[in-house]
Order: C-alpha cells, then structure tokens, then sequence
C-alpha cells in the first residue's frame, strides 16, 4: 500500500486523535467506518492500539491490511477491538491467498468505497477490484484481516441486543 507523503503526514497527526475519540464516549463521531484494534507485538511483547477501518460482515470484521502490523496477528496473539466504545476478543485470521482477497476486497469496497484511497486497490466497472492493482499491492505485503469475534462477545452482543 502506497500512500502518497501529504496522507501519510494526515494519518500521522490523525491517528493519536482517532485513537483518542474511538475510545470515549465520543466514539459515534467515526466509529461506523473506523475501530481500535489493540495487540501483542511478537518481538517487543509490547501492546500496540491502531485506529484502523473495517467492514462489518456478520460476526467477523474485515480490515485492510497494509503495512507490516498485521504480522503480529499472525500468531493469535491476544487481539481486542474496540468496536463502537466496547473492547470485544476477537480471532484474527490474515488472508493473503489471491482469489480469497479478491473476493474479499469486491465486498469492502461495496460496503466502504474510501478504502480504496488508503489500500491503493480501486473497483472497476463490475465492482470487482483491478486485479493488476491488487496484484501489485499483494505482492508489496496487503493482506485482509478477518477477525472474528469470540463467542463471550457474540453471547454478550444476543444478550444486550
């Protein structure tokens, strides 16, 4: 994922206030498109919080994977998410497979089309995404992450529902 200087400058400064926001009660402001995903790095051990946008697709969180994070999901380290101002355990699972991420991606930019701008992958006249783009994105380390809430979160979820 390629991000031209000027956003990746945005995203620099916009990330400590997303991180913030997400996590009070002024969490409606972004949390339609964007949630806090908190992990275990897997050299440091140290605890990592990431604003990071997501597709809600049934009981799994779909999440573009650019960059070199993702790898610390890779292992199952202890993952959270703080979904609309409530912290959730969730299985990731890293999806990096050409058809599986082509399929997923079709469904993320149905359901999020600004996900294109940060994943450098735009959808084409059929909906499905550029499979050239995809391509070169995938090969430079994209992936998409599942993750799948745990099912105390999915119990917790029917009972408050």
């Amino acid at each position: 994922m390629r991000l031209s200087r000027v956003l990746q400058r945005m995203v620099h400064y916009f990330n400590p206030v997303a991180r913030f926001l997400l996590a009070t009660p002024f969490h409606s402001l972004m949390s339609g498109r964007l949630m806090l995903l908190s992990f275990t790095g897997r050299k440091t051990g140290r605890l990592y919080t990431r604003p990071v946008s997501y597709v809600r697709v049934g009981d799994s969180l779909l999440v573009p994977g650019g960059g070199a994070w993702w790898k610390n999901l890779e292992r199952r380290s202890q993952t959270q998410v703080c979904l609309r101002g409530v912290w959730n355990p969730v299985t990731p699972e890293v999806i990096s497979e050409p058809i599986a991420l082509a399929e997923l991606m079709q469904r993320m930019l149905a359901m999020n089309p600004a996900i294109a701008l940060f994943t450098g992958v735009k959808p084409g006249p059929d909906g499905r995404p550029d499979a050239a783009a995809l391509e070169r994105e995938r090969r430079r380390g994209f992936v998409v992450v599942r993750l799948r809430l745990d099912d105390g979160a999915k119990q917790a979820r029917i009972v408050a529902a």
